[in-house]
Order: C-alpha cells, then structure tokens, then sequence
C-alpha cells in the first residue's frame, strides 16, 4: 500500500514539474516579446494547472479504458467452453464412445485394490499366529529340558498342555495339577517368571495363578500374592534359574 502512493507521489509530482517547466519557458518568452509581469505571471499559472488538469483527466480516462478492456477480455477467456479447445474430430471421438468404456477400467483397479488389502491382512494375521506358535513351542522345549529329570512323562505332558492353556489365555479351570522331585519353591518361582517373560501376554498375577493351579501340592501353602511378589527373587540361585532371553531355546 506504501509502494503504490509512493509511485502516485512521483508520477504526479514529475508531471508538475514539467508543466512548472513549459509555464516557465512560455513566461519568458512572453517577457522577451515585451508583455508585462502581470501577464507573462498570469500565463504561467494558466499554462501549469491547465496541464495538470489535462493529464489528471487523461489518467482517470485511460484507466477507465485500460480496465475496462482487461474486464472484458477476462470474461471473453472465461465463458469459452473448455469443448473449445479440443479439435473437433477428437471431440465427435469423444462422444461416439460408450460411457461403460470410461467407467470400465477403474473397477478392475478398485477390485485389486481390495484383494490387495485382504491379502495383507491374512499375511499380517499369519505372522501374527506363527511368531504366538514360535513362543509357544520355545516354551515346550524350556519346560521339556528343565523339568525331565523331575516330573513323571506323563506330568511333563500335563505340564506341556497347561503351558499351552495359559500362552493362549484360555480358561484356567483345564489346568491340571502335577508333581515335582527335589525342586524347590524357588524352583518353581523362577520357573513361573521364565514362562511369564516369553509370552509377556498378561500380568504376573495371571503367571502367579497358573504356578498355584500347576504345582497346587508343591505350593498348597503359598498364597498366589506372595508367589508373585516372590518370582524373581535369588534369580542365580536355585536349580532353575532366571532367563531373560529365550534366544537360545
């Protein structure tokens, strides 16, 4: 906004000092030919605000002209049919073919592009089973190599089948109690956090309960709190010990 009045300030005041200019060469003339003060002053002042007036009236005529062009222009550019602009014979193309054959060829697209997203969601769910079914058989072996020389083969079955119950979260009234030899509480403790840490798929107190239902002749005098708050104590003491990675298994 500044620009714009400095701009009007210089042209208008460029245009006044040229008609200061003509007025002060036609007083002199005027003076040379012999007319008085009074007359030649007269002139000047004539001289230069009729020639102010004559480019302010110009201005203001010109404009009016120059936009009213452009106004007219703008509105021939914008009521021109876009039709307009193509070539007739690809327009009488455009109109012979079948709106089917426009429609056509996006439904094959969109038709892929559900297969497509189907088929991510059955490989995400695939992933998903087969690293739970990874865990679960890291977790066999684990129970498999430490409880072998202490459980019966048929505990060690039971023991499999109630690992299974818990990684799938599964109602635990199918757990089945079993018996140990020569473990300690400790043992059994440490054997419940390793369980809990490869699936990490619930809270301890879940963990704390399936130890309870699991080893109930074992741990018949032990509260399910105190087996949480107890599962990962002396971790390097004890026949079993605490495993933070399963990597090995």
């Amino acid at each position: 906004m500044k620009i714009k009045y400095f701009e009007y300030i210089t042209v208008y005041l460029s245009v006044f000092l040229v008609c200061v200019f003509v007025g002060v060469i036609g007083r002199l003339v005027l003076l040379e030919k012999g007319a008085d003060e009074y007359t030649a002053g007269v002139f000047f002042w004539i001289s230069t605000g009729f020639g102010v007036l004559m480019f302010a009236i110009l201005s203001l005529f010109l404009n009016d002209l120059a936009e009213r062009l452009v106004n007219r222009f703008l509105k021939a550019k914008k009521n021109e049919s876009p039709e307009s602009r193509i070539p007739v014979e690809n327009l009488e193309k455009i109109e012979e073919e079948p709106q089917d054959a426009l429609i056509k060829p996006e439904m094959p697209e969109n038709k892929n592009a559900v297969i497509d997203i189907q088929q991510l969601r059955e490989q995400q769910q695939n992933a998903i089973k087969n690293q739970k079914q990874a865990r679960i058989d890291t977790a066999l072996r684990y129970a498999q190599q430490e409880f072998a020389l202490y459980v019966s083969d048929d505990d060690l079955e039971q023991l499999g089948s109630n690992i299974i119950i818990y990684a799938e979260v599964l109602n635990f009234e199918k757990i089945k109690p079993i018996k140990v030899k020569d473990l300690s509480n400790l043992d059994l403790y440490h054997f419940g956090w390793n369980i809990w840490n490869c699936f990490k798929a619930s809270r301890q107190d879940r963990a704390a309960q399936f130890l309870k239902l699991t080893f109930a002749d074992a741990l018949k005098d032990v509260e399910e709190k105190s087996i949480k708050t107890h599962l990962k104590d002396d971790e390097h003491k004890g026949l079993i010990k605490i495993i933070d990675d399963f990597t090995d298994f």
